[in-house]
């Protein structure tokens, strides 16, 4: 018996990719997952917390004076939803399945397009990761990136007042290599640090980093990096879901053409739009899962320490 995975099982699969295959995506960056339609190259308001600031007790209003608004404490950072991008698949080849195998090879398949769609989005952001939006960077050759490149990254961002809590890095395979094999890393104080079957390495909580992920493809930019080093405000990442076409050929009374699905990720707010549909004449079905996005960082091409320029720490080799 054939099997067809339905519009909702693949966008499931696609959702699971992002969150397994490139964590960092939705644990390092700030975030702003929304089920909201929008247009192409519209500029949305994504929201970071900001800060409250002490007070004095007040001996006329008690704990109440000068408190700060809730709301107050969202910033509003415009982004602009540039980047328009989707996985389509047609479903004849995949609607061969009959036995566990091939049917764990389809879910594979289909996990694979969930990755090369993220893969898109984290390439975008790490793109932004140049001394135009982050002038702060520690020079390091891939063969010293060790234990101590981390100490001096630490120290330089304490140094410029970072956030302490949640900090991340994203570095390529060389510096992970000599990260996993420095043993000051792969001794018993960092037990569990050892890259295991999963081939991407990932060191937890050290050296006030949370997390820091390998990520075999930084982009090459000219600027000679091997990782980066930042807080959630570092780079802001918004996604939307295109408008649905249906809605319009609805209004003007025209025959509806395909079938739009939305699924939206409970844990992250994530939102992708699934759109299957039937070519004329072949009678191929296809389906392809869509996402729109944009992202900011740094100081957004400004001057050094403007905006969120200091969340960021770039690593270069020279």
């Amino acid at each position: 018996m054939a099997l067809t995975l339905s519009t909702t099982q693949i966008l499931e699969l696609v959702l699971d990719a992002f969150k397994v295959r490139l964590p960092f995506l939705v644990n390092a960056f700030a975030t702003d997952f929304s089920a909201e339609k929008a247009k192409l190259n519209q500029t949305v308001n994504a929201r970071i917390a900001g800060l409250p600031t002490v007070q004095d007790y007040d001996g006329t209003n008690g704990y109440k004076a000068n408190a700060t608004d809730a709301k107050a404490l969202l910033d509003d950072v415009p982004v602009t939803i540039n980047q328009h991008k989707h996985v389509p698949i047609k479903l004849d080849f995949l609607d061969i399945a009959s036995t566990v195998k091939q049917i764990n090879l389809l879910e594979e398949a289909t996990m694979n397009c969930g990755y090369v769609l993220a893969k898109s989005i984290a390439d975008y952001c790490l793109s932004l990761v140049v001394a135009a939006n982050f002038s702060e960077s520690s020079v390091f050759t891939a063969a010293n990136s060790d234990f101590d490149m981390l100490t001096n990254v630490r120290e330089d961002m304490n140094g410029k007042g970072v956030n302490t809590l949640g900090r991340f890095g994203i570095v390529n395979s060389a510096v992970m290599t000599v990260l996993a094999s420095d043993s000051r890393i792969a001794s018993g104080d960092y037990h569990g640090q050892k890259i295991g079957e999963e081939a991407l390495g990932h060191l937890k909580a050290i050296q006030g980093f949370a997390n820091i992920w390998e990520y075999p493809d930084m982009p090459a930019n000219g600027e000679n990096q091997t990782g980066f080093f930042g807080t959630r405000e570092s780079i802001i990442l918004a996604t939307r879901v295109p408008s649905d076409t249906n809605e319009i050929a609805k209004a003007a009374g025209i025959p509806q053409v395909a079938s739009f699905e939305t699924l939206t990720d409970e844990d992250t707010g994530l939102t992708l739009l699934g759109i299957k549909w039937i070519e004329q004449g072949t009678f191929d079905v296809y389906c392809t899962v869509a996402v729109m996005y944009g992202a900011v960082a740094g100081s957004q091409g400004g001057s050094a320490g403007d905006l969120c320029d200091y969340a960021g720490h770039r690593l270069v080799t020279a």
